[in-house]
């Protein structure tokens, strides 16, 4: 793609370098965010990304707390639950 091309979206258009400025930073700042502890995500999709029979063993087994809750409502650290899942489990022990 060249400079002059755009892309368009249901709510305005935009050209490809604006479109991947942006991408870029909402990338970085994700990143940013995961490498600081701060992106938080839902119950839900903390079952969906790693495994709903994972995700609750840890939370049985105590190795993962949620950083909020409110009515209903359960999130957790990213960066926890990603540690969680490269630790090599042995479930025969």
């Amino acid at each position: 793609m060249d400079d002059h091309t755009e892309l368009q979206f249901l709510d305005r258009t935009v050209t490809f370098d604006q479109f991947v400025d942006s991408l870029a930073t909402k990338v970085a700042l994700r990143i940013h965010q995961v490498e600081k502890g701060q992106l938080e995500i839902s119950q839900a999709q903390a079952f969906r990304m790693f495994g709903r029979a994972d995700v609750e063993r840890w939370i049985k087994s105590g190795k993962l707390q949620p950083v909020r809750i409110s009515p209903g409502k359960k999130r957790y650290r990213l960066v926890d639950l990603q540690k969680l899942a490269s630790i090599q489990q042995n479930y025969l022990l």
